[in-house]
């Protein structure tokens, strides 16, 4: 079992924190000190009124999470005597899961190289309108498999699952060159993630995982813009670019929401982010103009650079009650974390739920990352029955699972 530090907040309500952290302290920034590398200020178009009304969005959605887990766990202690301490299953690989990770590879790379004919390796993809279609869909998906699997294969007690999951990483690194990053950024929260549920992740290793994130995020990013090498190419203004217009152009819905308020109403509209949540799970092939059905593609104009901050759907779908939608997401993350303990297969969906649902609400609205939730549980389960996984012993010796031993959690107020 991988046990958590001790710590007064489990470990989804600290990454959901830090996730709002990256994304907001750059609007802070372009307000601050001015930012205006790459149109940022004038996309953003920020004043102390409307940064003031986006903190307090914020601030709710921060609270009811935290709520939200927080009264889920207590209620949980005042139903159960079980005195364990929490902590995550780990996956015992069988020879047929290998088996499945090598045939989904030969699968990816199939479709990475029938993209080629979409043109999408030269230019950005979403600059092309290439990011429609039955290829680019199933590429998509084979893509996220490969990023479930690698989770998988990393929360496991595989013999250099470590090295397995950085190749695993590698491969589907592939995305980069047409432009995809979320997968690599997923994988390298899930990463930070088991660190830290191993108790080795400090300041030090934060500090320079992050300046290799950049530092690779910065390279792409020269490569692909075709920018000329001057004096300013360096700068840290330059440098910090890629994270500045990952949150400042991925919450320009917000901030358009906020500016036209007149767009949505205090009751919001619930029963159209159902709607869209059920259109969305429905496999494009059953359904192949469901986009033109989605409700919240109506709002596309508030995001004209791609993604759509979820705290702006959460204001469309359900107005001033949007606090309501992270109140039930900390429940679930908390009903995870206390089924993961005893099953690998919740303990899996707990780490994919926190580093990929919870990442991708920030930045891709919320019928998205349902469809990959949905997705992930189908595939996990698949894969479950397939390759005849077991569970780990609940009290193995920490020799057997090849991790040292690791401190118990005492407390946890969600």
């Amino acid at each position: 079992m991988l046990a958590s530090p001790t710590r007064r907040l489990a470990p989804h309500s600290l990454f959901f924190l830090f996730f709002n952290l990256v994304y907001f302290l750059p609007l802070l920034g372009v307000l601050l000190f001015n930012y205006t590398e790459g149109g940022t200020s004038t996309q953003a178009d920020l004043d102390w009124d409307v940064t003031g009304k986006i903190t307090w969005v914020y601030l709710w959605g921060i609270c009811a999470f935290l709520w939200g887990s927080g009264l889920s766990t207590f209620l949980a202690r005042k139903t159960t005597r079980k005195t364990e301490p929490r902590a995550l299953q780990l996956f015992r690989l069988s020879r047929s899961f290998w088996a499945l990770c090598s045939a989904l590879v030969a699968v990816f790379a199939l479709s990475k190289v029938l993209l080629l004919s979409l043109g999408v390796y030269s230019e950005y993809a979403f600059d092309t309108g290439s990011m429609i279609g039955g290829l680019w869909t199933f590429s998509m998906f084979c893509s996220e498999s490969l990023l479930l699997l690698s989770i998988v294969v990393l929360f496991s007690n595989a013999r250099r699952n470590v090295l397995w999951f950085m190749i695993l990483t590698g491969i589907n690194g592939i995305n980069l060159l047409h432009g995809t990053r979320i997968f690599f950024m997923v994988a390298g929260i899930a990463f930070c993630f088991n660190l830290y549920l191993r108790g080795k992740l400090n300041i030090k290793l934060g500090i320079l995982a992050f300046c290799s994130s950049l530092a690779l995020g910065y390279s792409i990013y020269l490569s692909r813009s075709h920018v000329e090498v001057d004096d300013q190419t360096f700068s840290l203004t330059r440098i910090i670019s890629p994270i500045m217009y990952e949150s400042i152009f991925s919450q320009l819905s917000l901030t358009g929401t906020i500016r036209h308020s007149e767009i949505w109403n205090f009751w919001g509209s619930p029963h159209n982010f159902f709607l869209d949540a059920l259109y969305f799970v429905i496999p494009r092939f059953l359904l192949p103009a469901k986009d033109q059905m989605l409700f919240i593609n109506r709002f596309s104009d508030l995001s004209p650079l791609g993604a759509f901050s979820g705290y702006a759907a959460g204001l469309i779908y359900f107005g001033v009650f949007f606090p309501l939608f992270y109140f039930i997401v900390g429940n679930v993350a908390a009903w995870l974390l206390r089924h993961a303990k005893d099953s690998q297969f919740w303990s899996a969906i707990y780490v994919y739920f926190v580093c990929d649902f919870m990442f991708r609400i920030m930045r891709d609205g919320y019928v998205i990352p349902i469809k990959l939730l949905v997705n992930g549980l189908m595939i996990l389960a698949f894969v479950v029955c397939c390759s005849h996984t077991q569970i780990l012993p609940k009290f193995a010796p920490a020799s057997r699972q090849g991790l040292r031993a690791l401190p118990q959690p005492s407390r946890n107020r969600g």
